[in-house]
């Protein structure tokens, strides 16, 4: 009887060991999966994207269209962004923007669309609509190159690094750089030079982001004009169609 008592008890505890150790594994997993959901890499610049459910930037924007029938039109508005939601996904925390436009500050918003942004450990991505850009890719170092369009199916007008395919060259050209514009100036920011096609025959596609710190973004100009490319008019870059549009930061909190 003793024998047997003695065999039980080894056995309970060997059973208690097993089911310890399982639940140690378990814990580990769990704090890894909750540590590489939340934790960015240290000091590699992701302070320049914050995000955080009740944040807004209102922006001010000044957008010339031409069109071959329609001539040139110059328009200035409002553009406002908020965080009103968030949900944990795979990787990182998908944040919900919303998009809203008025004319002027005596007029009341109204609501355009809905995008979402998120912040992964070694990237941040804004979905506008259906198409994800990858806006920073980290960890951020001057003259660091990256295809923007690497969560989607635009391709680009760039080749990429191995040659095989087109894609959409980002490039970080100021680091922590002090930037001054209309009225406004922050003391570190990092410039993104999203394109920088200028042929002088076909057509100019120049877009330029600007991000300062614990703000987010300050500053996004876009020229991408179409040229006419028949007859007499080749080489004398008369824009057929194309875009102007520069969106300056006047307003933000909830940061």
């Amino acid at each position: 009887m003793a024998k047997y008592q003695k065999e039980k008890i080894t056995l309970s505890n060997k059973f208690v060991v097993v089911r310890l150790n399982q639940a140690i594994s378990l814990f580990l997993l769990l704090l890894l999966a909750c540590q590489s959901r939340d934790i960015q890499p240290k000091g590699t610049g992701t302070q320049y994207f914050p995000l955080k459910v009740g944040a807004f930037w209102i922006y001010s924007v000044v957008e010339t269209t031409i069109t071959q029938l329609g001539g040139q039109t110059n328009t200035t508005y409002e553009l406002k962004l908020q965080l009103t939601d968030s949900a944990a996904t795979s990787g990182a925390i998908t944040y919900v923007m919303q998009r809203f436009k008025r004319t002027d500050a005596s007029q009341p918003w109204s609501s355009i669309d809905t995008w979402s942004t998120r912040k992964e450990p070694f990237q941040a991505i804004v979905q506008e609509g259906n198409i994800p850009y990858v806006k920073l890719a980290f960890p951020l170092t001057e003259g660091k190159t990256w295809d923007g369009n690497a969560l989607n199916n635009l391709g680009g007008t760039d080749r990429c690094p191995n040659g095989t395919f087109r894609c959409d060259n980002y490039q970080l050209i100021d680091l922590a750089k002090r930037f001054e514009g209309t009225g406004v100036s922050y003391d570190d920011s990092v410039t993104i030079l999203e394109n920088n096609d200028n042929d002088p025959i076909v057509k100019q596609d120049v877009r330029k982001s600007i991000y300062a710190k614990s703000i987010g973004l300050v500053y996004r100009e876009m020229t991408i004009l179409e040229y006419c490319t028949i007859g007499n008019c080749i080489g004398k870059q008369i824009v057929e169609n194309g875009t102007i549009l520069k969106q300056t930061l006047n307003n933000y909190g909830g940061l």
